[in-house]
């Protein structure tokens, strides 16, 4: 398993940032590749709903659940992946900062032994993108 963090300054305060993050139709923020997000019901612990992305021709589903959420502090989602693939989970975490918000992300990934030196820093960047994407949607 590798643990992969990272964190970006946002000028908002974190209850915005963090209303920003559960709205699940926010998730198209989150990368051009997705076109659509799935889900029925009320956004909580347990809530699953299904992200849905192009890449070149294409097109992916990938079903989620939230599996932490404390308001204006933290938010877990786990994607869960199918055989042989393995599930990720991806955990936001706010802090006060002035009178912005620190966001601190981290992944949790089953990781092939042997690929560390290549994967997690790739993953890394796709975190680093991501989290600059959610800060510019924010504005």
């Amino acid at each position: 398993m590798a643990k992969i963090e990272t964190s970006i300054s946002i000028n908002k305060p974190v209850e915005k940032v963090f209303a920003f993050l559960t709205d699940l139709g926010n998730q198209k923020a989150f990368s051009p590749t997705i076109t659509d997000v799935v889900f029925s019901g009320k956004v909580g612990v347990g809530t699953k709903f299904t992200i849905k992305s192009k890449y070149g021709n294409r097109e992916f589903s990938t079903e989620n659940e939230i599996v932490a959420l404390e308001p204006n502090k933290m938010f877990g989602v786990k994607t869960l992946a199918a055989p042989p693939a393995s599930p990720v989970t991806n955990t936001y975490t706010l802090e006060k900062d002035g009178s912005g918000t620190k966001l601190h992300l981290s992944m949790d990934a089953v990781v092939t032994p042997g690929t560390e030196g290549m994967v997690v820093p790739q993953l890394k960047a796709g975190l680093d993108t991501a989290l600059a994407a959610i800060k510019k949607a924010i504005g």
